[in-house]
């Protein structure tokens, strides 16, 4: 069956984080998964490493992200890649940070 073409609001999509959750997936189709990220100041980013690369667009906010050892600031525009099983995650953002990840499997 092919697949049909769909668009998404980033406000409808924020809205399906649940209360105690920071994420929420919303799209998934053969090799590709995609979910939106909120994670507000002084909340702590608990995921661990994926067993599929993974691609982030910072849609709002500013932070850093730990990619193994490595550090790097983010802000609005910024896109990331972490490659499977690489440890990584968000700290430091002092304003809600907002991002759209999507997962190759």
């Amino acid at each position: 069956m092919k697949e049909k073409g769909q668009s998404f609001e980033l406000a409808d999509l924020l809205a399906k984080i649940e209360k105690d959750g920071y994420w929420a997936d919303f799209l998934k189709v053969r090799h590709l998964e995609a979910g939106v990220l909120r994670l507000y100041p002084g909340h702590e980013d608990t995921q661990g490493p994926h067993d599929s690369d993974e691609l982030y667009f910072i849609v709002e906010g500013s932070g850093f992200i730990e990619v193994g050892k490595e550090k790097k600031p983010v802000k609005k525009g910024t896109v990331v890649f972490v490659p499977a099983d690489m440890p990584h995650h968000f700290f430091g953002n002092r304003d809600t940070l907002v991002v759209l990840y999507v997962f190759a499997e």
